[in-house]
Formats: C-alpha cells, structure tokens, sequence
C-alpha cells in the first residue's frame, strides 16, 4: 500500500508540475511552541481549471463550472511525554498517517459542492518515525522515544461530500468584506463526522475563492476552487470557526481497543485565523488553529498548531 502511494506521489508532481492550481501546507504545533498529539502536516493538492475535460461526476448538480482535484496527506500524531522508554497508556500512542483523494467539484460564483473518496495507511510504513526524527535533529532537539509502540500497519478508506456558499463582496471604502459558510461529512475508517463552518475575509481586492475552513487536520482543498492570479500585490485578513461532530476518530478508538485509558472524542469546536499574501500566480498564506476537544465523559482539552501553505496558479 505504502508503495502504491509513494508512486502516486511521483506521478502527481510529475504530471501537474506546470498545469492548473496547486497547494502545498505544511502545518507544525512547533510553531506554537507545542509538541503533541497532532504535530506535524504536510499536504500537497493539485485542481484542474474549470474546463476540465474529466466526465461529469457529479451530473445531478445543475452548477455551470465543473473542477476535479487530487490531494495526498501526510500527518504525524505522538504522546506528550516523547522521553518515556515504556508505553503511556493514559495518553495518544504514536502514529502516522498518508493518504489520497479524489475529488469531484460543480461549482457557480456562490455555491460549490463537492464529493470526495480517500484511500490511505496508519502505521510503520507512513515513514512518520524517520519523518520526526529527522526534524528534531535537524532543530537541534532530543530524538522522541517510544516509536516502537506506534499503532500497526492498517490501510484506510473513507468518502465525503461538502456544500458551501459565499456571499457577494461588501465594498467598505478601500477594503472588502465576504463571508463563506460550509457543511462538511466524512464518513470512513479513519473519521466519520459532520463539520459546520463559517470564515469571514477582509481583503485588499475582491476575493471570488471560496474561505473554507478545512477539517482540523487534512487539506482544505475546496479553498483553491475560483482562485485567481492578482495583478499587484494584495492581501487578505479572515476569522473563522467551526463546530465538528465525530462519531469515529480511529486513533483513539483504536488504542482504547488495546487497552489505553482514554475516552472516545465527542466534539471539536474551533477558531482559525489567517493572512494571505497575493503576488502574480502566487499565494502565501501565515496561520495559526486553535481547538478544543471534548471527550465523551466530559473531559476536554485544547490543542493548537501553525501553518503555512503556498498556492500557484499556472496560466
């Protein structure tokens, strides 16, 4: 499996290198002067223009434009106590995840939907180990121990569907003002839930790109839908928040299944906020997530990370 994705990835940037929009995150709580749990996220997506020769997925919706996109994961979970030699069975045990996804997108200036299906893998193969461990030297910080309790090899697949809307930009004096809100549900081996979420933006110039939010881990790649290249230099400023029901997050669940102490995940409810810098086919993009975690049982806890993430359009 492992070997499948790492092909995809190769075939990816060879094929899309001088086409269409692209992303690249890379997300790190280090940023935030953190380093547990969800610590480390790396995600590339690929969108085509809107006259995408690729069939119709989604034929049943009556939208003119018509975009497809693929995306591959990368993310990196730990414990908080990474000098502990024996398995803490009170807190997240080691993991890694890597993923792809497929995505189908009908789209008009206000509304967008989109389908969505992802195979990936938790475990060994991700690399995640050899992926921290390198960091942390390359920062000059101690190797974490305890990798060799990570959860085990297991392949993952999972499918989701997202509707969004954004309003007209307001004209207030030199600025703009728009509001984008999204209904999101995964349902999979991985995570099953439901996202509500809504972004406002203050921008330099009138923005036509959707301001999702995203999941609070994976790509946001909905946000590259309508992304246009700018002819000077603009900018924008947005705030946004969402509400995530989960019924299944199988980190967790699956340590509970061996026997750690911790109680299944109820809810996430969280804020982001970010600054984007327009140049040419350019975007650069500082931000920082912030959620809390609430726990069947009614333990909760906070958690935070930093991002950045780089979008070019090939014309």
């Amino acid at each position: 499996m492992f070997s499948i994705l790492k092909k995809s990835m190769v075939l990816a940037c060879a094929t899309f290198a001088y086409a269409d929009t692209m992303s690249l995150v890379l997300e790190n709580d280090a940023l935030v002067g953190k380093d547990q749990h969800y610590t480390n996220g790396m995600y590339y997506t690929w969108m085509s223009e809107k006259d995408t020769s690729f069939p119709d997925l989604l034929p049943f919706i009556d939208l003119e434009q018509k975009n497809v996109a693929f995306s591959l994961s990368h993310a990196i979970f730990t414990p908080e106590d990474k000098k502990r030699d024996t398995r803490n069975l009170d807190d997240l045990p080691y993991a890694g995840y890597m993923g792809v996804s497929l995505l189908a997108y009908k789209s008009s200036e206000h509304f967008f939907h989109e389908a969505g299906v992802n195979v990936g893998m938790v475990g060994p193969s991700t690399h995640a180990e050899d992926l921290q461990k390198g960091f942390h030297s390359l920062i000059g910080h101690s190797k974490p121990k305890g990798w060799e309790y990570q959860l085990d090899d297991e392949f993952m697949y999972g499918a989701s569907y997202q509707v969004g809307y954004k309003t007209t930009p307001w004209s207030l004096s030199d600025v703009y003002l728009d509001f984008t809100t999204h209904v999101r549900g995964d349902a999979g081996r991985f995570y099953t839930g439901g996202l509500l979420g809504g972004t406002l933006r203050l921008s330099s110039t009138p923005m036509k790109s959707f301001a999702t939010i995203g999941n609070y881990i994976g790509g946001n790649e909905s946000a590259l839908l309508n992304y246009e290249a700018k002819k000077s230099f603009e900018w924008a400023l947005s705030l946004g928040a969402f509400y995530n029901a989960v019924e299944r997050y199988y980190l967790i669940d699956e340590a509970i299944d061996q026997g750690y102490r911790l109680k299944k995940m109820d809810a996430l409810v969280g804020e982001k906020l970010s600054l984007d810098l327009f140049y040419d086919e350019m975007q650069l993009s500082f931000y920082l997530k912030s959620v809390d975690i609430d726990y069947k049982g009614g333990r909760s806890s906070r958690e935070q990370t930093g991002g950045m993430n780089l979008v070019w359009k090939w014309n």
